[in-house]
């Protein structure tokens, strides 16, 4: 199966009631999991993940507002490189290490 073919299927078979693709909730214990390079030019959920190693989140371009609420970080948060096109909202961070925040850049307001 191609990731084309993939994409299809999952459009298919994981669209709910209000046209928004589900695939919340799935578990990969034990696995590395790669979602790189996702394109919406709609909104991206990411709510509620643990991660027992390093979650990367770099390189987002976000034309609407990025919303980052109620992190807990055990060791570093690095935030950096972050273009968005809207309203940078960052609440409620909890970090065990250091926050290293550089190069951000927001067309309004950081809240």
């Amino acid at each position: 199966m191609t990731k084309e073919e993939l994409v299809e299927l999952i459009k298919k078979n994981f669209t709910n009631e209000d046209g928004i693709i589900d695939i919340s909730e799935m578990d990969f214990e034990n696995d590395h999991v790669n979602i790189s390079h996702l394109k919406t030019s709609g909104d991206l959920f990411q709510y509620s993940q643990e991660v027992g190693g390093t979650l990367w989140q770099s390189f987002q371009k976000v034309g609407g507002n990025l919303l980052q609420y109620s992190q807990k970080v055990q060791r570093n948060l690095y935030q950096d490189q972050q273009k968005v096109g809207k309203n940078l909202h960052q609440g409620d961070q909890q970090v065990g290490g250091n926050l290293f925040q550089e190069s951000q850049k927001a067309n309004f307001y950081f809240f």
